[in-house]
């Protein structure tokens, strides 16, 4: 009977652990592989305090993750033979180490996928040297980056050959990868994504590809546990227009109080500078204006300006948060050689970037609106006021959220208020800085419940109380495990 008990014991523990190591390769894979983002998720989430604990998930199938599993599985059993002492300590032992053990091969790892990126990083630079380009178009900020990349890309391909970064490929390695697999010698212009943790990383990338345009979305408290302040943000992500080269034009957003310092600082280092703004009283100086902006649940329509030429544009992009991307685009196409008809005329064929305000209907007639590519206060607030669109009922699915650092509660509690003046149902995914988002909803209405559900009890919830025409945003990566319950 003892035996029988412990084989059960054993063999659960066994389960457990193998569970784990697959939870802990996502992780990983999720937090790109890199020790600062993973402390950050340790210290700072509920999740990364009983990281013990950890929430299955399969990770996608990659060189790295399979070596990771071989390494995790075998050193695991390894320890298990050696050990001299009971099963079940054993295996309490080996289940304690599997975390640290994870993070010390992630570290070792990185040594020789830092060489091979090197190695990779070399190959597009030479690729790039030897190829003739019309423009080279840089994009960066903490938010807006790929939708702006999207809808730029569209309008530049109605004229030009264009090769893009793919997705969120917005690194060093990412780029290198796209010019090694995708650069054909018909490509005339690149439009490139670029994306930082640190002070570095960008400047590393106008070195590859030299852009002689440069795009400022926005700048806000996304990622500030690594940047460690708005100063340092700004820092890293003007490295793109610091590497500017040839016509050095920088295109910025000007009601962005972050990156119109950062076109003044342009302006000083000898960039020629195109503002973009919404109030052309309070930015005379910008040569790109928005005017008599409005939207409706399919579409924005607005006046843009650029220097002495104005036509109305009527675009198929749910949010009218999305407009100032659009100008932006805009005004880089020009900037990279289109005429303002050209650029204006192709930029009403734009479409929805994936998983950004994607509409589809769910099983009761319900709305879902699908934005959960990635998570900020300045997007979350703008997605959740989109909701005011909608005549029924309206419910937010929330993941809260990470990296905002001295900006977490501010940001947490600003995003509660909107949607507590707004929604009629508040679900979050998880309970991480839940209290600085549930004292914002208080703020706007004191009576007004938020939910803390799993995904399988959300969607639950959902289903119990939806009727037809009720809207749903779905806001953040876990948020979107509600969505596919629902679909």
């Amino acid at each position: 009977m003892i035996s029988t008990s412990l084989f059960i014991i054993a063999g659960l523990w066994i389960c457990r652990i193998i569970v784990n190591i697959s939870s802990y390769i996502q992780l990983w894979y999720v937090k790109e592989y890199r020790p600062d983002r993973m402390i950050i998720h340790l210290k700072r989430t509920r999740q990364g305090k009983w990281i013990y604990f950890p929430k299955w998930k399969l990770p996608p199938f990659s060189i790295k993750t399979f070596v990771l599993a071989i390494l995790l599985t075998g050193t695991e059993i390894l320890l298990f033979l050696l050990l001299p002492y009971h099963v079940l300590i054993r295996l309490a032992i080996v289940d304690l180490v599997l975390f640290p053990l994870s993070f010390l091969y992630v570290a070792l790892l990185r040594i020789p996928t830092l060489l091979f990126h090197r190695y990779k990083i070399g190959q597009a630079r030479k690729i790039l040297v030897s190829h003739k380009w019309k423009s080279v178009i840089g994009i960066t900020g903490s938010f807006g980056k790929t939708s702006t990349k999207e809808f730029l890309s569209t309008i530049l391909g109605s004229k030009y050959s264009v090769l893009k970064t793919q997705l969120s490929k917005n690194s060093a390695i990412g780029i290198s990868e796209t010019v090694i697999s995708q650069l054909q010698k018909s490509h005339e212009v690149f439009v490139v994504e670029m994306g930082a943790y640190k002070i570095g990383e960008i400047a590393e990338m106008t070195r590859l590809v030299r852009p002689s345009v440069g795009i400022i979305t926005a700048i806000n408290a996304q990622h500030q546990d690594l940047f460690g302040s708005i100063e340092t943000t700004m820092k890293a992500k003007y490295e793109l227009l610091a590497g500017l080269s040839g016509k050095r034009i920088a295109v910025v957003n000007a009601d962005n109080e972050h990156s119109h310092t950062m076109g003044i600082w342009a302006m000083r280092d000898g960039c020629d500078v195109w503002f973009v703004t919404k109030d052309k009283k309070l930015h005379p100086e910008a040569q790109s204006w928005i005017e008599g902006s409005n939207s409706d649940q399919t579409s924005c329509t607005f006046t843009l300006h650029h220097k002495d030429k104005k036509k109305q544009i009527t675009i198929p992009i749910k949010g009218e948060h999305f407009i100032m991307n659009i100008a932006l685009a805009i005004t880089a196409a020009i900037a990279a050689g289109m005429t303002f008809d050209e650029a204006v005329t192709e930029a009403q064929t734009i479409q929805s970037v994936d998983r950004v305000m994607q509409l589809s209907a769910g099983a009761q007639g319900e709305i879902l609106i699908n934005d959960t590519f990635n998570n900020n206060p300045d997007a979350a607030i703008a997605a959740i006021r989109y909701l005011e669109k909608f005549n029924r009922k309206k419910i937010v699915v929330f993941q809260p959220m990470i990296e905002l650092g001295a900006y977490t509660d501010s940001g947490h509690v600003a995003v509660g208020k909107i949607a507590g003046k707004i929604c009629d149902e508040i679900i979050l995914t998880n309970s991480n800085f839940s209290k600085g988002f549930i004292r914002g909803v208080r703020e706007a209405d004191i009576h007004k419940n938020v939910h803390i559900f799993s995904p399988e009890k959300a969607a639950a919830y959902i289903r119990s109380i939806i009727h037809k025409d009720d809207a749903i945003l779905f806001k953040g990566k876990e948020a979107e495990y509600v969505w596919k319950l629902l679909q």
